[in-house]
């Protein structure tokens, strides 16, 4: 017989920018599989991920099942490093920055535990010469800027066929006009600053911004207006680093073959969208495209609990969602017997 048991405690680290939904799926899936867990809340939301452990609580979850702690940030890494090393922790998953996952990888693997890791993304988008292009720029705009642009899967890079680049980039300056007319939130000034430096660096290498101004004066230092960049090129940092916040670069190509390597031309694989009006052409681009998940004729930040949610290359491994989450956290046994 091949027997599936629950592994045992597992260890969850979630993430500040989606607590509730990240929190809940973090313990869930465990608890679910047969496992206890051990919540650790991130430092810069840890009343609301304690929030998700008093609701079990009280709903009846028997004591031991579900764990919450909280740290300072100055102690965050030690207490992590203590809990990936206790014997009890059979299985630690993260979902976070793919800095802080790689750390998260390594202690782990020190002492031989199994990680599920959801980490960072640069999530392009795909909008080809028979796209529908109302549609294409209502969900780019809304997939790099949702939620400040402060999501794994948000669009970082639109790649555009050039027979629409002009017609695109119209509408996709209404859109985001129209949507957001002052400076979105930020978790903090550090990521305003971030945004804009990507910004201005490209600026300086030759760029163009079509939407908000690098430096225009918001109502606080966590505040910026959404920022659309155009011309980008490989020298320019934003090109490859996941900026998380207000900003998402324009690029033009002439062929499949172009947009398949500007859309993989980065260590990130998490999420993608493509938009065509030709189904066989988007599955063709889903195919070739190395993320976790392609959206075609939807935005990247998609993520439906009955489906397999994960990521590629840099963007980690291991699923959580659906069947494929709950098999995370079970391991088989073999047992043999003769007659």
């Amino acid at each position: 017989m091949v027997w599936r048991e629950p592994y045992g405690v597992v260890l969850a680290i979630a993430p500040w920018n989606a607590p509730y939904i990240l929190g809940t799926r973090s313990v869930l899936y465990p608890i679910a599989a047969g496992c206890t867990t051990v919540l650790k809340g991130s430092e810069f939301s840890p009343r609301v991920m304690h929030a998700i452990a008093s609701v079990f609580h009280e709903a009846g979850l028997p004591k031991g099942v579900l764990n919450f702690l909280s740290t300072s940030p100055s102690n965050a890494p030690a207490v992590t490093e203590a809990l990936i090393a206790h014997p009890h922790v059979k299985k630690i998953n993260f979902t976070g920055s793919t800095a802080v996952g790689r750390i998260i990888g390594k202690l782990a693997g020190q002492h031989l535990k199994p990680v599920v890791l959801e980490l960072g993304g640069k999530a392009p988008a795909i909008v080809w010469e028979d796209a529908n292009l109302d549609l294409a720029a209502d969900c780019c705009a809304r997939g790099a800027f949702l939620n400040s642009g402060q999501i794994c899967m948000s669009t970082e890079r639109i790649i555009v066929h050039r027979k629409v680049g002009e017609a695109f980039r119209g509408k996709l300056q209404d859109v985001v006009s129209k949507i957001w007319s002052e400076g979105l939130v930020h978790i903090n000034p550090q990521a305003v600053e971030k945004n804009k430096r990507l910004a201005q660096d490209a600026a300086d290498k030759g760029a163009l911004i079509l939407n908000g101004e690098i430096n225009a004066a918001d109502s606080s230092n966590t505040r910026l207006r959404p920022i659309v960049i155009a011309h980008v090129t490989p020298d320019m940092d934003i090109y490859k680093q996941e900026s998380f916040g207000t900003t998402v670069s324009l690029l033009e190509v002439d062929s499949e073959e172009e947009a398949l390597r500007i859309a993989n031309d980065t260590e990130y694989g998490l999420s993608s969208a493509v938009f065509t009006e030709d189904l066989r052409t988007g599955l063709r681009f889903a195919k070739g495209i190395e993320t976790g998940a392609v959206h075609i004729n939807d935005m990247s930040p998609h993520d439906e609990a009955a489906l397999p949610h994960g990521g590629a290359k840099a963007s980690g491994y291991g699923r959580f969602n659906a069947s494929a989450g709950l098999d995370e956290y079970l391991r088989t046994k073999t047992v043999t017997w003769k007659g």
